[in-house]
């Protein structure tokens, strides 16, 4: 007996090392989610989320779907060890108390959109209702000096479309794709205190077209200095790998206007002939979007490009062939070629360089819904689907197909044509891989 009491002692024992094992794996998630230690106190954790959830905010990555989820999983982690008695059960239940097992009032209650207005505009931040802004009052001069005592607040840390930028965040490279308008400046500043709620009506003004950004530097000393930054505030733009000087008025409407001007429009073709589609045509087809080239065509009433549509083709460089039909000066040809209304805009993608299979855009012309629209097109889904899934083609069509769209629906079929070197090879295969008659 004493033998088997030790034996079953034993597997208790081992038992409940494992029981704390798997614990203390699950235990970690939340506390991993915001980038702390398990024995975080609440200043930490309340730091913690505000610096993720600003890092993840949809409004701040409109070109990154997956921001969103990780947005609502900082929020979760948030509302749990906020609450003393959800982290307790937390600690003790680990996924089991996410899931509602022992967790006071079940898993994630909150909105994450909410918890973010509490946390960073009422609440215990400020009351109820209460929209947080640091009031720094006036004076100062423009260079370093003219601060009190004690380190002050960051401007910007609490705006959700303006980005507090370091070393690892500001734009750098030619692979940037935003046009970027950053504003170097140094909490006691009494100027750049005057600027602070003009920069955020520019925010907000250029959101989804120009990336409004602020470096602090009393925090980034090594960086503004490598900018060339000697007074405060200093404003720059990043465009194409290089940084340009602003020497104009301080002014929201003034910095806009400096700023849209800056928008590129090498990137947007217009077509106005049937030489000129065809060039953006051929121009679509070296473009690559998973498996398909995609060209992006506008056909507007407006005798100039918009900001939004320069800026999209400036981020999707590369990637998707941007066009614009300006109907009042273009061939009828062109404009009929587009299938497009006789007024308004109609914006299309165009599959592989030829016009009858085009996917037509529904949404509203805003950032958001244009940028979901286009990420679409890395799956093959859309540009099959304009194809009738490949299902709805028939012979006639597959042979009139130019090389470079049947080796598209090739690859989209995941069939390969090895011995394939002249056109009629590769319409051969197509017909075989589609079963056409």
């Amino acid at each position: 007996m004493g033998i088997l009491k030790r034996g079953l002692l034993l597997v208790g024992v081992l038992l409940a090392l494992i029981a704390i094992g798997v614990a203390a794996v699950r235990d970690t998630k939340f506390y991993d989610l915001l980038g702390i230690a398990p024995d975080a106190d609440e200043a930490t954790i309340k730091k913690a989320y505000r610096r993720q959830a600003l890092k993840y905010h949809p409004d701040r990555n409109p070109d990154n779907p997956e921001a969103e989820e990780q947005f609502k999983k900082v929020a979760s982690a948030y509302e749990t060890l906020s609450d003393p008695e959800k982290r307790a059960a937390y600690d003790r239940f680990g996924e089991q108390a996410e899931s509602g097992q022992g967790f006071p009032g079940g898993g994630f209650q909150g909105d994450p959109f909410t918890i973010f207005e509490q946390v960073f505009r009422g609440g215990s931040f400020g009351g109820p209702g209460g929209n947080m802004r640091f009031n720094f009052g006036g004076g100062g001069g423009g260079f370093p000096g003219g601060g009190g005592g004690g380190r002050e607040a960051s401007l910007y840390e609490k705006d959700a479309l303006i980005q507090e930028l370091d070393e690892d965040t500001i734009p750098q490279g030619d692979g940037e794709g935003w046009l970027s308008v950053v504003e170097f400046y140094a909490p006691w500043c009494g100027h750049c205190r005057q600027l602070a709620p003009k920069w955020r009506k520019l925010a907000d003004a250029l959101h989804g077209v120009v990336r409004v950004s602020a470096v602090n530097c009393e925090d980034q000393k090594a960086l503004c200095s490598g900018r060339g930054v000697q007074g405060y505030p200093t404003i720059k733009a990043f465009k194409s790998g290089q940084w340009l000087d602003y020497n104009g008025e301080r002014s929201a409407s003034a910095i806009k206007d400096w700023a849209l001007a800056l928008l590129p429009m090498e990137h947007v073709r217009v077509v106005g002939d049937d030489e000129g589609l065809q060039a953006f045509l051929k121009a679509s087809q070296t473009t690559s979007v998973a498996r398909w080239s995609v060209g992006v065509v506008l056909v507007t009433d407006k005798s100039a490009t918009s900001a939004l549509y320069k800026s999209l083709a400036m981020r999707y460089k590369g990637r998707i062939a941007f066009g614009e039909v300006r109907r009042k000066s273009a061939a009828a040809s062109v404009v009929s070629a587009f299938s497009a209304s006789e007024s308004g805009s109609t914006l299309l993608a165009v599959c592989g360089g030829d016009v009858r299979f085009a996917v037509p855009f529904t949404g509203g012309m805003k950032n958001s819904e244009l940028v979901k629209w286009l990420n679409g097109f890395y799956s093959s889904d859309r540009c099959m689907e304009a194809m009738g899934g490949g299902g709805g083609l028939d012979r006639q069509t597959v042979e009139k197909m130019k090389v470079g769209v049947l080796k598209q629906l090739l690859k989209s079929k995941n069939a390969v044509c090895e011995d394939c070197i002249e056109r009629k090879d590769y319409v051969r295969r197509v017909v075989e891989v589609l079963s056409l008659s």
